[in-house]
């Protein structure tokens, strides 16, 4: 809680400054605001949202949007860590919301958005009423954020590969280790994971307790009733272990980030790969999409068929730490924009994806065959979450647990794995 304490004392040093600031803001310039996001790809949405931000600074606003897109996930959130810790955020930033966000919020550094939705309806009501689960928190009445994507995690194949060794897209986990086996057998990696990117077997281990021990392992986890290193976890571990000493998860996997391990499917190298549903709008419109078929995630635990990773996803936030009144405003003005119908509908022409707003499509949207499959996995689905560790009450066990499985990957067992883990909590706490 180090991090919250210095949060504090910076609060009450940036106040002076922000008052002085409002005393010397010239009423000729504009309002510049930061905005700090991980949407720098050259993917259509990524474009889209760039292409957006400029729209809105041609306006006559009187607003100047400054934008700081991190791809890499450890770096933006490095960034993001760092610079409230200096006391110098961005005015507008995205998070996945849950306890990740908590420090900020318990330090007062986040502005609580319920006021603007309840002046705003229209705005508040175009949202899926769930996607707002991860932007409240106990002990804080109000909504700390708004909803930006959504997301559903499946296992994606290449349908010409799977025809030439005539074999069926796997749903069960049984099914899983047996379509690898066959690929081995014909000489080919059946994934090549880019796990030098924590979160790569970070969403593996989290759809794979989810699949196999259900929905309450999320609350069993974060209060702690289902220990990490309880024999059902260690077996979660296992898995991926096993995956890893049979081949399956590919060569040198701590070697490969996310980009070559998409690269290495998209270029017909592997045949399969699971990954968020994003993913589609990466490769609509291409060639890789009309070879890809896509699947639920494998189902481990039959009672569990319907617990699946997923949900809101990126959300934006709102700043108070070292803000003007006119860059909050300003910030708020920008959310409302990149947040509108108006912007689903059109990013949803040029990139379909799942969202948290509900809209009708316009006529301009193309089909998408792989999108609907995978909303129609979404809508069968009984629950949804997202990283199992959003919603811990210690901020750091995702980077705990992700940290803790990269050591699979190095030769750790799946107790060594459980063991780190445990060890890593209590020289945390």
């Amino acid at each position: 809680m180090k991090l919250k304490a210095l949060l504090i004392a910076l609060i009450a040093i940036l106040l002076v400054g922000t008052l002085v600031a409002c005393d010397n803001n010239g009423d000729d310039e504009d309002v510049v605001i930061t905005v700090a996001s991980r949407l720098g790809q050259d993917i259509p949405a990524d474009i889209f949202f760039r292409e957006q931000v400029e729209i809105f600074n041609e306006m006559d606003n009187g607003i100047t949007v400054e934008m700081n897109n991190i791809v890499p996930e450890a770096e933006y959130l490095d960034m993001l860590r760092t610079s409230f810790a200096i006391g110098e955020p961005p005015s507008v930033f995205i998070e996945y919301g849950g306890t990740r966000v908590r420090d900020y919020l318990e330090a007062g550094a986040l502005v609580n958005l319920q006021p603007y939705f309840q002046e705003n309806p229209n705005w508040y009501n175009l949202f899926a009423p769930a996607m707002f689960d991860g932007l409240r928190f106990d002990g804080f009445d109000g909504i700390w954020g708004v909803p930006f994507q959504a997301y559903l995690v499946v296992l994606y194949y290449n349908t010409e590969m799977f025809a030439e060794q005539g074999l069926t897209p796997p749903t069960t986990w049984d099914e899983l280790m047996d379509v690898s086996q066959a690929f081995m057998d014909a000489g080919i990696s059946p994934f090549q994971v880019g796990a030098r990117d924590a979160w790569r077997l970070g969403h593996l281990h989290s759809a794979i307790v989810l699949r196999s021990l259900g929905a309450d392992s999320v609350d069993r986890l974060a209060d702690r009733t289902l220990a990490y290193d309880s024999p059902e976890m260690i077996q979660t571990f296992q898995l991926i272990s096993d995956m890893l000493d049979r081949g399956f998860l590919g060569v040198d996997v701590l070697d490969h980030d996310y980009n070559t391990e998409r690269a290495a499917f998209t270029a017909g190298q592997v045949p399969m790969r699971w990954d968020g549903s994003w993913f589609i709008m990466e490769i609509f419109g291409t060639e890789v999409y009309d070879r890809t078929g896509v699947t639920q995630f494998p189902i481990i635990n039959p009672q569990h068929a319907g617990v699946n990773k997923g949900g809101a996803s990126d959300m934006w936030f709102v700043s108070s730490m070292g803000q003007t009144e006119e860059q909050i405003a300003a910030s708020i003005e920008f959310l409302m924009f990149i947040t509108s119908e108006e912007y689903f509908i059109g990013t949803n022409e040029i990139a379909a994806a799942l969202y948290p707003a509900v809209f009708t499509p316009s006529a301009a949207t193309p089909p998408n065959p792989l999108l609907d499959a995978t909303a129609g996995i979404a809508n069968a689905s009984t629950a949804l979450f997202t990283d199992l560790q959003t919603m811990d009450p210690e901020a750091h066990m995702l980077d705990t647990v992700r940290n803790a499985l990269q050591g699979l990957a190095m030769g750790n067992t799946a107790e060594e794995t459980a063991a780190d883990i445990v060890r890593r909590m209590e020289i945390t706490n």
